[in-house]
């Protein structure tokens, strides 16, 4: 097992600290002495792991240096000496361990692996192994929520967009928090900021930037051309929401010469997708 280089200091940026999803870890077995396992089905009909558990104190995901790297905080109570925690994926795999120092409750599991690419823990019904004096407990871990599509609002009309961008706005309606994670125009991935986190009952925006922005020129034969562009916003553990939009190109003539102008045109048409598979699913 390794030890994760995650911060523990109070450097970590507390404006995107996430309640761990109420719900998120689904039903804890608290018997001391042995190993127990017990899980829920992995719906989020389970109250967070502090409330079930006589170990964990309070659970957390916090957003960490530079916004690309996710942890998982566990805290356990001062009445058991721990000694290490780990999240072992479905497949089986140890994704992650930390060690408890001595006298030390609260540690941090990284959700993203690798240096450059902050891939984050694949989707599934996972485990969160809590071993130390006496204790050795298994508890189910499956993350993840469920978006629905609200709206597509033009920058101009938004505060925290681009006037040339296009949002889509999306909520959170299920049980647990969870956070955008990429743009996708027309199947080809966009730039866009990582890990927003939209909690439950809350909606987010996620911007598709330049999409609104005027052109030297449309490139097309006819005066207007109307054309349905298909935006994908991705999320970690939960399914994308795609929309098809209409948006007319214009050419416009005035004082600087040609130019081509990007308007809405009609109402975005939410798409059904594929539901993502799991790690073990084939």
């Amino acid at each position: 097992m390794t030890k994760q280089n995650i911060p523990r200091n109070s450097s970590i940026d507390r404006r995107t600290v996430l309640g761990l999803l109420s719900g998120s870890l689904a039903a804890l077995a608290g018997c001391s002495g042995g190993l127990s396992n017990s899980g829920d089905g992995g719906d989020g009909s389970a109250g967070p792991p502090e409330e079930q558990s006589d170990y964990i104190e309070e659970t957390s995901i916090e957003i960490v240096e530079n916004g690309r790297q996710l942890a998982l905080e566990v805290a356990v109570t001062d009445e058991i000496e721990p000694s290490s925690v780990s999240i072992i994926t479905e497949s089986g795999r140890e994704f992650v361990s930390d060690y408890f120092s001595p006298g030390e409750t609260r540690t941090r599991l990284s959700l993203t692996e690798g240096e450059d690419s902050n891939e984050p823990l694949p989707r599934g019904q996972h485990t969160l192994y809590l071993r130390g004096d006496d204790v050795e407990t298994k508890l189910p871990l499956e993350l993840g929520t469920t978006f629905e599509f609200e709206e597509a609002v033009p920058g101009t009309e938004h505060e925290k967009i681009r006037d040339d961008s296009l949002g889509v706005v999306v909520r959170n309606v299920g049980q647990r928090t969870g956070a955008a994670t990429r743009t996708i125009l027309n199947g080809e991935n966009k730039d866009s900021k990582a890990f927003e986190p939209i909690k439950p009952g809350e909606t987010g925006i996620v911007e598709f930037t330049f999409l609104l922005s005027d052109g030297p020129h449309c490139v097309k034969v006819e005066e207007t051309t109307l054309r349905e562009e298909e935006l994908t916003v991705g999320f970690l553990w939960s399914d994308p929401v795609t929309v098809i939009q209409p948006i007319k190109y214009t050419d416009r003539f005035d004082s600087t010469g040609n130019g081509c102008k990007r308007t809405l045109a009609g109402e975005p048409e939410e798409v059904t997708t594929t539901p993502t598979k799991t790690e073990t699913e084939t």
